[in-house]
């Protein structure tokens, strides 16, 4: 069969889990940070803003994000769709799919279903940008107990070697079972009973909930902490308490995204210093005393590259 007659390849969230390492995903994403944060005459990603369309009368909405990135020679679109109806029904409320296409023809080769990669590439995302902004690696602090926060935990623990990792969610249940996880997995991890008590004396935070309301307060955290806030949805910038953000030097992956989705700081006299691209290409530089905020938006570009080293490496091994 010809390449352009040939059936899409099709990979369940299991197949992208075995073929995604952190050692290849993370300086992948370094770089998609990177290059988007660079100022050339000829754009090398494109990254449309994403849309959300409603679904009228279903109470739901289908979300696009197409990106093209021209070093990774990558174009590719993620769709997902959100039902929140679907608990009744016993059913996931969010369905998420990437399609991969060949840059030549525009067939599509490869359909990806996108829980993993979207897991994988956002805590690669917060994994890079620790690497630049933290100060220290004694404490790492999890506050949520989901699947980014066991993303999270995994890309971190990659990078560095924290001696302690404490964990956190308003569903104590929650967070004794990703913590009984990681034990399975020869990592220790302690659960807190307060935010306060897992924060004290961290260096590294992450914030992955679906709070609306503050779960990280500035008089629990020592100076030069470096936090990353994953956050949900409209939430964006609902998890850190006002004070927190006035003390902190925030840094975010995509200021045209930020200028959107975190528009709400500027009630609070707050704004974002930049990108974490522009810390890796060293223009700007951030003092060791400050606490460092990274707010994780999701770049498309992000899924687009993730993608395309999926695909690569099932054509490797097969």
């Amino acid at each position: 069969m010809s390449s352009s007659t040939a059936s899409p390849l099709y990979l369940t969230d299991e197949d992208v889990k075995k073929l995604l390492q952190w050692d290849t995903l993370i300086p992948v994403i370094e770089r998609a940070l990177k290059t988007v944060s660079q100022t050339v005459e000829t754009p090398l990603v494109v990254q449309p803003p994403r849309t959300i369309m409603p679904v009228p009368d279903k109470n739901g909405v289908l979300l696009t994000m197409p990106g093209f990135s021209k070093n990774d020679d990558a174009l590719a679109c993620k769709l997902v769709t959100s039902f929140p109806d679907n608990a009744q029904k016993g059913m996931a409320s969010i369905f998420g799919t990437v399609l991969l296409f060949d840059t030549n023809t525009g067939k599509v080769q490869a359909i990806m279903e996108a829980n993993e990669i979207t897991a994988w590439r956002t805590a690669a995302a917060s994994a890079v940008a620790t690497k630049y902004l933290h100060k220290g690696s004694d404490i790492l602090a999890i506050l949520g107990s989901g699947v980014q926060a066991r993303s999270h935990i995994n890309a971190l623990t990659h990078l560095l070697k924290f001696k302690e990792i404490r964990v956190w969610n308003h569903n104590q249940q929650g967070a004794e079972k990703l913590a009984a996880e990681f034990h399975e997995l020869g990592k220790c991890i302690s659960v807190c009973y307060s935010a306060d008590d897992a924060v004290k004396n961290a260096d590294v935070i992450v914030t992955a909930t679906y709070a609306s309301s503050p779960i990280l307060k500035r008089k629990w955290i020592k100076n030069g902490v470096h936090i990353n806030a994953v956050g949900a949805g409209i939430n964006h910038h609902s998890e850190l308490d006002k004070e927190l953000y006035q003390a902190a030097s925030i840094y975010t992956d995509t200021m045209p995204a930020a200028q959107i989705e975190l528009k709400g700081l500027a009630d609070i006299e707050v704004s974002v210093l930049g990108e974490i691209g522009e810390i890796i290409q060293g223009t700007k530089h951030v003092p060791r005393e400050n606490i460092t905020v990274f707010h994780s938006l999701g770049m498309a570009v992000e899924d687009v590259v993730t993608a395309k080293l999926i695909y690569e490496q099932y054509k490797m091994k097969n």
